[in-house]
């Protein structure tokens, strides 16, 4: 193989390998911006703007200055400069988005500045990258459309893989941190082909010592996994799971197909919302899953059996006073607990505004100064909030994605800060507590372990029976005491229900308490850099 040959390669790999990290780094970013900001189409269109507008910048400065220094050093040092300001993401992040959420300038400009500062200068220099190489390469003006043809053909190709890998394996298997660490390292060895071919020693070694901190950025970055699935073993699952009272499994909401009349439908910044009945009941759906139902003929009487299961912190914390739902739906479990508990004060923080006037308008969420709703990101607003609540109920979990923010260590260290002395976190989870489909179950209940010393298991026990193998919901009541004994917690609720007649009946949900011990040294422990959340429901045959 001639030089030319191998300066061509190289110059070539060098590009497909900008082009893949680009992409990545975009895919890649929405994971660090999601604990601050949330997955809100702000946040994507942030994300996808800022990106393609340093993309636009790159490739037009990339152009000027490949005009005025021709050379193979001004290449090798573009991907140099890429790689130390993508690998030195994981070590501000943190501290910027701090920073960005103290000024707090609105919920559209947090996200876009956020992106400038973190991602802007990154896109910026590896855009520069193909006009660069296609100046290098065009040896006449006869050759200067294919050779620029060719070369961002290979960065596009570079592009789509960078976007595959990143988001089928690369996030899935690795901590978000580690994948900015390993985009940079690819960075640098191609910066080091490139040096190695047009026999630049000195930029050769410089790349080499690069390579190395990246190295070792990436093993100092590594997430504890706890055994975590490989990607290959997810094949041929899918997430399928959906409330087993209702027949339809998650197709279309058309009348003719479902046998639901149509209420009302509206396109969300989130879902593709709608409001339908049947002859008794009037659901809530959130684009192919049902999440809250209501009796047209009795709006506060249980629909779904889990939204009873949400009034237990009433019996492990009797006194409890303030109450705080992260995620309305249609609101059935915080207008039972309005109902039923007079003297309890609710706050409600709901991430979609749409969803908050669905509630009110269909599903007679109640308008009293004794249930306050907030239209915000959970997490957001637990962070801005400082309660204190005496219990902190989490009802955000679709059986299809999870916002994974909502499920981390860190967040559930917030959420702890913010409970009073005794308080509660309760959670709905939508898992197994046995069997193949209870790895994100079994991964989220080892992180609240972390956090809180001691979480109890009640799966929510339906009309098909209490198989622990199959996939239901779950909920967690994590408290800083020891667990009460059921036959306490039974005696207990027979009081509350004494004061509060309305109350339902949680017999079956006492009982059905899992005490035996729950095995996660397998699974991982989520957080805000390694949460698999997508991957784990993969697993939902």
């Amino acid at each position: 193989m001639t030089r030319e040959s191998r300066s061509s390669l190289a110059i070539g790999v060098a590009v497909f390998i900008a082009g893949g990290v680009l992409l990545g780094l975009e895919i890649a970013s929405s994971r660090v911006l999601a604990p601050f900001f949330g997955n809100s189409l702000y946040v994507w269109g942030s994300l996808i703007g800022i990106v393609l507008a340093g993309l636009s910048l790159g490739y037009w400065l990339g152009g000027i200055v490949a005009d005025r220094y021709p050379t193979p050093r001004l290449l090798v040092g573009l991907l140099g400069t890429a790689a130390l300001l993508v690998l030195a993401i994981p070590f501000v992040d943190g501290w910027t988005l701090d920073r960005v959420v103290a000024w707090d300038p609105g919920p559209r400009l947090n996200p876009v500045i956020a992106t400038i500062l973190l991602f802007g200068l990154p896109s910026l220099v590896l855009g520069s990258v193909s006009p660069v190489a296609v100046r290098l390469k065009a040896r006449s003006i006869e050759e200067l459309g294919r050779t620029a043809g060719r070369l961002f053909a290979i960065s596009t190709a570079g592009s789509i893989a960078g976007t595959f890998l990143t988001s089928f394996w690369l996030i899935p298997e690795l901590g978000t941190d580690q994948v900015l660490a390993s985009a940079a390292i690819a960075l640098v060895l191609a910066a080091a082909a490139v040096a190695l071919v047009e026999r630049l020693a000195i930029a050769f070694a410089l790349a080499l010592i690069l390579a190395g901190a990246s190295v070792g950025a990436v093993v100092s970055l590594a997430p504890d996994k706890g055994g975590t699935v490989a990607a290959s073993q997810l094949r041929n699952w899918s997430p399928v799971y959906r409330q087993r009272s209702l027949e339809d499994r998650g197709g279309g909401i058309a009348e003719s197909q479902t046998g639901y009349k149509i209420v009302a439908t509206k396109d969300s910044q989130y879902h593709r919302i709608a409001v339908v009945d049947d002859d008794s009941s009037r659901y809530l759906r959130f684009d192919s899953s049902f999440q809250s139902g209501m009796f047209l003929n009795d709006p506060y009487r249980t629909r779904f059996i889990y939204s009873d299961y949400l009034q237990l912190p009433f019996a492990y914390r009797a006194q409890t006073r303030r109450i705080l739902y992260i995620g309305l739906g249609g609101g059935s479990a915080p207008k039972r607990t309005w109902r039923d508990f007079p003297g309890v004060r609710i706050d409600i923080v709901e991430l979609d505004p749409e969803v908050v006037d669905m509630a009110y308008k269909y599903f007679e969420l109640p308008r009293d100064p004794r249930l306050a709703v907030e239209v915000e990101d959970g997490r957001r607003y637990v962070s801005g909030h400082d309660g204190p609540w005496d219990v902190i109920v989490i009802d955000a979990f679709y059986s299809d994605a999870i916002p994974f923010h909502l499920a981390t260590q860190e967040f559930l260290e917030l959420a702890r800060s913010r409970l009073t002395t005794g308080g509660l976190v309760v959670t709905n989870i939508i898992g197994a507590v046995k069997g193949p489909d209870s790895r994100l179950f079994r991964s989220m209940l080892r992180t609240y372990r972390t956090v809180f010393p001691t979480v109890a298991i009640h799966p929510v026990v339906e009309s098909g029976g209490n198989d622990l193998e199959s996939v239901r919901n779950i909920i967690l009541v994590a408290g800083e005491g020891a667990a009460p004994s059921k036959q306490f917690l039974l005696d207990r609720w027979r009081e509350v229900r004494r004061r509060s007649p309305g109350a339902p009946d949680l017999v079956t949900a006492i009982k059905g308490r899992v005490d035996a011990p729950v095995p996660t040294q397998d699974v991982p422990v989520l957080t805000d850099d390694y949460a698999p959340t997508d991957a784990l429901l993969l697993l939902f045959d």
